[in-house]
């Protein structure tokens, strides 16, 4: 998995995917779907590094794509209605897992990466991922936020990667 998404990382940088389209003549409904798939890909490069140990192969500095919102699971064009509406449940997912998987990044860079071997465990760097995973939690819609009594899957695995981003945070 470690290998293919790399490959995907490889390919999507390499035709331009981490650059903003928004000044490109692309539809507007590929220009979504653009986005789309670039935010996908960058979700599973940070999934695959905190699964597998990894580095991520992605550097959000690196990149000038806008944040994926709920206007880019729209496909209407101007006079043509998708005849697929996005299901709200899935597009709030997505959306919340894209910022979990920010802080993930920050965690990872922060605890895990070479660099930070060398030095010690700073306070101010837990403090702010430790503060970015409660803010993600506490703005986390209520269609995706998991409770015993309101059980569904989404909800549930979006809020397993939020607990696993906690529990790396404190190893």
């Amino acid at each position: 998995v470690f290998y293919w998404t790399r490959c995907a990382v490889n390919v999507a940088q390499g035709i331009g995917m981490h650059r903003s389209v928004e000044s490109s003549q692309l539809s507007k409904a590929d220009k979504k779907l653009w986005k789309r798939v670039w935010w996908t890909i960058f979700t599973r490069d940070r999934s695959c590094a905190v699964a597998l140990g990894r580095p991520c192969g992605i550097d959000l500095d690196d990149s000038d794509v806008a944040m994926i919102t709920e206007e880019d699971f729209v496909e209407d064009e101007p006079g043509l209605t998708s005849q697929y509406a996005p299901d709200p449940v899935h597009v709030q997912f997505f959306l919340q897992y894209v910022k979990l998987c920010e802080i993930m990044g920050l965690v990872l860079s922060q605890q895990y990466s070479v660099a930070s071997r060398g030095r010690p465990k700073n306070a101010i760097d837990l403090t702010h991922s430790d503060m970015a995973l409660a803010d993600w939690l506490q703005n986390c819609p209520k269609s995706v936020y998991w409770e015993m009594s309101r059980h569904h899957f989404w909800s549930a695995l979006l809020h397993l990667n939020y607990y696993t981003t906690l529990c790396l945070l404190h190893r």
